[in-house]
């Protein structure tokens, strides 16, 4: 299935087909195959959902967005993540077609934005609006730079071959399953890290209120994807093991000054919340310009949450206190 290659007048047909299709009528059970828009939207969920969370009786916790698209698409909301999960390669059973788009769409993220921008504005022009085929990931009126899809990734190592590390299992699976080649399996497991981080990323600046729990700075107007807030593992991800990669109650929000500051150990959290200062850095305070404008007079006296939070996990917390913190 060649994704990838499709045309503006190909997008427009499919979308039709879509908008003048029947639900399945009882006692028939069998849907139509997926087109390739329906394939590209649900590659494109990857960036808001996890798959994995959501099946049977949790079904209708997963985002409105899931529910909306089936809608849409005339499909039940598990089928939209069953094909998800053959995508990614996560079932064995899953076509060698189906995993290659995957793959093809990680090696080149730029495309993917493309795409997604191409049938949105098709879908608009066929007067289909968001409460049928929503923006759910902010880009028709935005840029389709790469960067703009994940958050996070600052956080991550720079080599690919060390971020690989904990995918070895599923790079040997993958290889003897579908045969796509070396480069591409390394591209679609390093996706599948990328969109764990970028996922984390955007639960935990919606978990801390959008706004830097150090000194309550919030642009919130900017939008996410602004770079003036981060989202960091409070235990660093290098040294986390994979449920507490994804866990929210090991993240804080900050802007990239005090995220900073926390990553390098200048300011720590104690397990009732409070903001502590490295001696390092109250003496920086004493001696450096500007050093006490943004260590002492913004930061406040204990994190800033808001009423909704999941609070940081106190484990965490004394990782970091124990481990990072300059003391």
């Amino acid at each position: 299935m060649d994704v990838v290659d499709l045309s503006r007048t190909e997008i427009s047909d499919q979308l039709l087909e879509i908008v003048q299709r029947q639900w399945p009528a009882p006692p028939q059970k069998r849907q139509v195959d997926f087109n390739r828009v329906e394939v590209l939207i649900c590659y494109g969920l990857f960036y808001i959902l996890d798959p994995h969370r959501y099946g049977g009786r949790n079904m209708h916790l997963a985002p409105e967005v899931l529910h909306t698209l089936a809608a849409f698409f005339k499909r039940s909301s598990g089928s939209l993540t069953n094909k998800m999960l053959n995508l990614d390669g996560s079932r064995k059973n899953s076509g060698r077609d189906e995993v290659l788009v995957f793959a093809q769409l990680s090696r080149a993220p730029h495309v993917y934005a493309a795409l997604y921008k191409e049938i949105l504005s098709t879908a608009r022009h066929l007067s289909l609006d968001g409460s049928r085929l929503p923006d759910f990931l902010d880009l028709l009126e935005g840029a389709t730079q790469a960067e703009t899809l994940l958050l996070g990734q600052e956080e991550l190592p720079v080599s690919s071959g060390y971020l690989l590390e904990s995918e070895q299992h599923f790079l040997k699976e993958t290889a003897v399953n579908y045969a796509l080649g070396d480069e591409l399996t390394e591209k679609l497991a390093e996706q599948r890290v990328r969109l764990t981080q970028h996922r984390f990323a955007v639960n935990v600046l919606h978990n801390c209120g959008r706004m830097c729990v150090f000194c309550g700075f919030a642009p919130r107007t900017l939008g996410e994807k602004s770079g003036l807030l981060r989202a960091s593992h409070i235990k660093p991800w290098s040294v986390s093991v994979a449920e507490e990669r994804m866990d929210v109650r090991n993240g804080l929000a900050a802007c990239p000054m005090h995220d900073v500051g926390f990553d390098q150990g200048y300011l720590t959290v104690d397990e009732d919340y409070a903001i502590l200062q490295a001696s390092i850095l109250r003496q920086s305070m004493a001696s450096d310009p500007g050093v006490e404008v943004y260590f002492s007079t913004l930061v406040q006296p204990a994190l800033l949450l808001p009423a909704h939070v999941r609070k940081p996990d106190a484990q965490y917390l004394r990782y970091h206190h124990a481990n990072i913190f300059r003391g």
